[in-house]
């Protein structure tokens, strides 16, 4: 028996079963506004359910998923990548223009030019270090607005 050629290309009744018995396993909250993306990313809250914790203590020790809703925060490896990439653009744009305004200060002249490149270090470094938890929150939030992945149901 030889069948249509289009049958190649139409869905397996059997696979639209599985896939809306499927769709009952996962938690999606629905699309909000870019602003309110903003506002629970840097409040480092979960861009699902906005209830849970991104982060795990103090310093930058991302949780695996969240507690609340069980959205995992690594999609895959070398996931944060982007949040560090984030991290060094948000450091660059304080720091140009402070570097720009410095020279019209005339009661740093007094510095040595080693004293000067020991505070710009400083300076970079302390940037950096305050700037990687909203840089990966909202690196993770952002993504999960533009393209959500299921949550599973947290046990």
């Amino acid at each position: 028996m030889m069948s249509a050629p289009l049958d190649y290309f139409r869905p397996n009744p059997l696979w639209i079963i599985l896939k809306d018995s499927m769709r009952s396993n996962f938690l999606q909250a629905p699309k909000r506004s870019f602003l309110e993306v903003l506002v629970y990313a840097l409040r480092y809250r979960c861009p699902n359910c906005h209830r849970g914790p991104i982060f795990k203590g103090r310093f930058n020790q991302v949780l695996i998923r969240c507690p609340n809703c069980g959205l995992g925060y690594f999609r895959e490896s070398g996931y944060f990548v982007g949040g560090m990439i984030l991290t060094y653009g948000l450091t660059i744009a304080v720091l140009i223009p402070v570097y720009l305004v410095t020279p019209l200060v005339p009661e740093l002249a007094w510095l040595s030019e080693t004293m000067k490149y020991a505070l710009w270090i400083g300076f970079t470094l302390l940037l950096a270090v305050l700037f990687v938890r909203p840089a990966y929150a909202l690196w993770l939030s952002v993504d999960y607005w533009l393209e959500p992945w299921p949550a599973s149901k947290a046990k």
